[in-house]
């Protein structure tokens, strides 16, 4: 098998017929400040070496690695060092293992809940640690999956715990709010963060969940940017599509820009406030399921592009 190099996967791109620009692509790999991640929902349909492609395509640095995904091209015989060194030969990073859920208190799993749903969410801590680990990732992505409410004290414990874990293996911590999550919206998911007051802990702002929750502009304002170590830009029809939240969540997401949510002005109050550094599009989607993992990754590129540039 050729090894995928940023050289390699170029030298190749123009006989390709797609209609973006290299040109776009170019002025992406000069913006000095922002971080470009492809996570992992844009490709979640893609093997290893085809997520490897799109995101050389979309002139991207970083990307997100699901652990059922890690888990899956494991037992088909890549170990992580296999995996590491084809991310290495393109020039790629391992930004987070996302999801985390097993952080938080009193973890089981439920019922109603179908068989894969529960496998994609059924990893520990230690699975994770070993995987951002072999990987050299950065961040572990925490999320609450079932909708289960917690006392705030609980989530500061728990939280501040395993936070205290990853710092000792060099690792950062994201905490994500979900719609569909006990961690419903902006406020209790920075009440936590606030709280734990870690260096190495911070939030993950997916604007799918921002505007499907409770949109609260000002106290996004309060936060300092700082604090907000990851964005994740995703945009939707305001009419829930499907047939109820989680569907539209899973199915239904758009790139940035190509819905009606007012993704500029959420990245205008993300730059004021010094947030806007590691950025990218997370968009779970059928119709990005069905796109060539090229074509997929210019058009997140493409896309993330003119958000960092507006």
């Amino acid at each position: 098998m050729a090894v995928l190099t940023r050289r390699n996967l170029l030298a190749g791109a123009a006989a390709l017929p797609l209609s973006i620009s290299s040109i776009s692509l170019l002025a992406a790999a000069k913006q000095p400040t922002i971080r470009r991640v492809l996570w992992a929902a844009n490709v979640r349909s893609k093997p290893l070496d085809e997520r490897i492609q799109a995101a050389m395509a979309g002139g991207f640095t970083h990307m997100s690695l699901f652990p059922i995904d890690i888990k899956s091209w494991e037992s088909q015989g890549t170990p992580l060092k296999q995996i590491k060194a084809r991310l290495d030969a393109a020039g790629l990073k391992i930004l987070a293992i996302d999801p985390y859920t097993q952080w938080a208190p009193r973890w089981a799993l439920p019922e109603g809940y179908g068989a894969d749903y529960l496998s994609f969410v059924n990893f520990s801590e230690a699975d994770v640690f070993r995987m951002a680990d072999g990987l050299e990732a950065e961040t572990i992505n925490c999320v609450e999956p079932f909708g289960v409410k917690y006392e705030t004290s609980e989530l500061i414990d728990a939280l501040g715990r395993h936070t205290e874990q990853a710092q000792k293996r060099g690792l950062k911590v994201t905490l994500e709010f979900m719609p569909i999550s006990g961690i419903f919206d902006l406020k209790p998911a920075w009440e936590v963060v606030k709280a734990v007051n870690s260096p190495t802990l911070g939030l993950t702002f997916d604007t799918w969940h921002y505007f499907r929750s409770k949109p609260d502009d000002a106290l996004l304002r309060t936060i300092p940017g700082e604090k907000i170590f990851e964005i994740q830009l995703a945009d939707a029809k305001q009419a829930l599509r499907g047939t109820n939240l989680v569907e539209d969540l899973l199915r239904y997401r758009m790139l940035p820009g190509e819905g009606e949510f007012d993704i500029k002005g959420v990245v205008s109050t993300l730059r004021d406030i010094g947030a806007y550094r590691s950025v990218g599009p997370e968009v779970f989607a059928d119709a990005m399921d069905a796109l060539p993992a090229i074509e997929a990754g210019r058009k997140c590129g493409v896309s993330l592009t003119k958000f960092i540039s507006i």
